[in-house]
């Protein structure tokens, strides 16, 4: 019987090497690495968030407090609930007073943030600075 070349001998193993991997492949279960979940996930109610801005320098006085919940451009129809809240919180006497009102009203705090909003030297002399700020703070109420 006659021998093979060495490199003929190779190229037949090799060849029968990838055969027997791809024979072992083929035979494997199908695996995944994600299963779909079982259940759906309950789906929460949209929500709405508003924001409370007051001015640090008028926390005492909180006639100059503004409530920013996305209003209209110009000519557009405002939310009627929503304007009518701006109104009142705008006459309102206290922050706390006006946490209240909004938590009476099904909205919930969310957080609370201070921006700086500018700052000014002082008119007595030039080493002093004063910056201001205003406090944000953010309510959400889910929607039904």
């Amino acid at each position: 019987m006659p021998t093979l070349p060495t490199a003929v001998r190779y190229a037949i193993l090799a060849g029968m090497k990838y055969l027997l991997i791809a024979c072992c492949l083929s035979l494997a279960p199908r695996v995944y690495a994600q299963s779909a979940p079982t259940t759906t996930a309950p789906v929460s109610a949209p929500s709405r968030y508003c924001a409370l801005v007051v001015a640090d320098d008028r926390y005492f006085n909180s006639s100059r407090a503004r409530l920013e919940y996305g209003q209209p451009a110009p000519g557009e129809v405002a939310d009627p609930e929503m304007a009518e809240m701006a109104k009142t919180i705008h006459q309102s006497g206290s922050i706390i007073d006006i946490c209240n009102y909004l938590g009476r009203h099904g909205w919930e705090w969310l957080s609370t943030t201070t921006v700086q909003t500018g700052g000014r030297k002082s008119s007595l002399n030039d080493m002093e600075y004063f910056v201001e700020n205003e406090t944000r703070y953010f309510f959400r109420r889910r929607t039904p």
